[in-house]
């Protein structure tokens, strides 16, 4: 006998797709998640990077302002420099003045910054296509619908 928890739902009538897209989402973010603390150990068993520090390691593709770091990951200024403040502190990033404005202050990743955050691309390229068996092409539609999704919230979103 089957418990009711355990019945096969495919040939249920299918969810909608706004609720499968949520339930994807919801899955993937734990995923990401859990994978995700385990990769600074894998890197360098001395550096212990708390989440959202990793978030901004993803978003230093290349030196990037405080205020413009903040609005991309929707934090407050304040958040943004104390968090800067511990990547410095861990070796991971410097800051270097903005050449186009001298007031102004660039994080940029060091070396150690930047084999960490390859290390995430190589994590994220291994969950999306080989874990979760994306094609190439997939993995290019989903980054794109990702983007568009991550510069649509911005538009709806203030600290």
């Amino acid at each position: 006998m089957t418990h009711p928890d355990e019945t096969n739902h495919s040939h249920d009538a299918p969810i909608e797709p706004e609720l499968g897209a949520l339930l994807g989402v919801f899955a993937l973010h734990g995923f990401i998640e859990s994978l995700m603390e385990d990769v600074d150990r894998k890197v360098d068993s001395k550096i212990d990077v708390p989440y959202f520090e990793r978030k901004i390691l993803v978003w230093l593709d290349h030196p990037k302002r405080l205020g413009t770091l903040a609005r991309e990951l929707n934090v407050l200024p304040s958040t943004m420099t104390t968090a800067a403040d511990q990547l410095e502190a861990r070796g991971l990033v410097v800051r270097e003045r903005d050449p186009d404005d001298r007031r102004a202050w660039l994080l940029k990743l060091t070396g150690d910054g930047a084999n960490l955050r390859s290390a995430m691309v190589v994590m994220a390229r291994t969950l999306l296509c080989e874990t979760l068996e994306l094609t190439d092409d997939e993995l290019n539609s989903f980054a794109k619908t990702s983007l568009k999704i991550h510069r649509n919230i911005q538009k709806y979103t203030t600290c």
